[in-house]
């Protein structure tokens, strides 16, 4: 039936990469709360995604709950000249095919898109090399799929918000990790840039979902300094 299935209490199956050594995981302590204050949040992210291209040069996925900041962050970053040393691609510009053959031949490319983007979606080696994941990717309430299940949940009691919508992100956070370390010789970060994960009760059960990678939950001025130490490894031959 229709019943939500997927939990996080899913034994882990044993991982043919090191995660700890292959990937690092960062939440800035410092962002403003996206559902507090969101220009303030949407400031910050633009400025993470300079520092973490920068770092990484390029192979990076950021990727937004709506097509309406995906547009603005492109204007912005554009205005910013991020566009000039490397591609900048953006969801709804070209089509997906045409933005991911791009994406995979400069490896060095920003792709900005929104959450669904990574479904379905295979860039392995050196091309993504990372993942910044502007807010939790919550599904919307309103959504007739997402209401009706939480109204279903809430029916006999439930909780909709812990029952439905933290397992969903959690499995949405889950396959953008899959997406970004796909072979043993992989290297990448996720940057989530949504202090949520550390401050709301839920924040715990989406991040022990995620594979064993190194956490860092730091301000990003610190964050930024450790991804250029670790992309600077990364990038020696």
């Amino acid at each position: 039936g229709t019943r939500c299935m997927f939990g996080l209490t899913a034994v882990p199956t044993s991982s043919p990469f090191d995660f700890s050594r292959q990937a690092l995981l960062g939440v800035p302590t410092d962002t403003p709360p996206p559902n507090m204050d969101p220009a303030a949040h949407f400031r910050a992210v633009l400025r993470m995604i300079v520092e973490f291209t920068a770092a990484a040069d390029g192979g990076i996925f950021a990727l937004f709950t709506s097509h309406r900041d995906v547009r603005q962050a492109a204007v912005e970053l554009r205005a910013l000249g991020l566009g000039a040393d490397r591609p900048l691609l953006v969801h709804g510009e070209e089509s997906r095919d045409m933005l991911l053959a791009r994406f995979r031949e400069s490896e060095r490319a920003l792709l900005l898109g929104t959450s669904s983007y990574w479904e379905g979606v295979d860039v392995s080696g050196h091309a993504l090399r990372g993942l910044l994941i502007a807010r939790l990717p919550f599904r919307v309430p309103t959504e007739p799929v997402t209401a009706a299940h939480c109204e279903a949940i809430a029916e006999r009691g439930g909780d909709p918000f812990g029952e439905y919508m933290v397992p969903h992100a959690a499995l949405r956070l889950k396959q953008g990790f899959g997406r970004l370390i796909r072979s043993t010789t992989d290297r990448g970060a996720i940057i989530i840039a949504d202090p949520r994960v550390v401050t709301k009760s839920y924040g715990r059960a989406l991040l022990e979902a995620l594979p064993p990678a190194r956490r860092i939950l730091v301000d990003w001025n610190e964050l930024s300094r450790q991804l250029r130490e670790f992309y600077a490894v990364s990038n020696r031959p």
